[in-house]
């Protein structure tokens, strides 16, 4: 495993820990990420590491904006995927970032059918949605607290990150 996919690991590890014992990931812990991925990225290429440091680190938080703004996405998700952008770089995130959904899916399915009403659930995406393209201001999606619907997405993100550091990832 490179240091760059050991270090993923490690800081998804740690985020992911956070965010079940405090549904929240802390700001010091993406500063301190960030900050050791652009180091990264400047000790391996000079300052030419900094466009791909800024590319990986930036993308993340323009893709992935709309699902905050609709309040699907919490910004600790959003600040942790630009960590590992700006860690693995555009070509390695997108694999990453599309695990980490698929495997969100397959985390929710078995929640929502063991641990909730799936169909008050759905009814409540779609009425989310219908308000949501006609144009009125839903409020928030997620409804914050330890309820049975939410999920920690940082553990997707995490075995997301462990599948790519551990085979796909250089």
């Amino acid at each position: 495993m490179t240091f760059s996919g050991g270090f993923c690991v490690f800081f998804s590890l740690i985020a992911m820990i956070m965010d079940v014992r405090w549904e929240k990931v802390s700001n010091r812990w993406i500063y301190l990420g960030w900050l050791a991925a652009a180091a990264w990225r400047i000790g391996n290429a000079g300052l030419s590491g900094v466009l791909p440091f800024l590319a990986g680190a930036l993308f993340p938080i323009g893709l992935l904006f709309p699902l905050f703004a609709a309040r699907m996405l919490g910004t600790g998700d959003i600040k942790l995927f630009s960590v590992l952008g700006g860690m693995m770089g555009l070509h390695w995130f997108w694999l990453c970032l599309l695990l980490s959904f698929l495997l969100g899916a397959a985390v929710s399915l078995p929640v929502l059918v063991l641990r909730c009403d799936w169909k008050e659930r759905i009814r409540y995406f779609a009425d989310y949605m219908v308000r949501w393209l006609s144009g009125q201001r839903p409020g928030p999606y997620l409804k914050p607290g330890r309820r049975p619907e939410n999920i920690h997405f940082t553990i997707p993100v995490f075995i997301s990150v462990l599948l790519c550091a551990g085979g796909f990832y250089r």
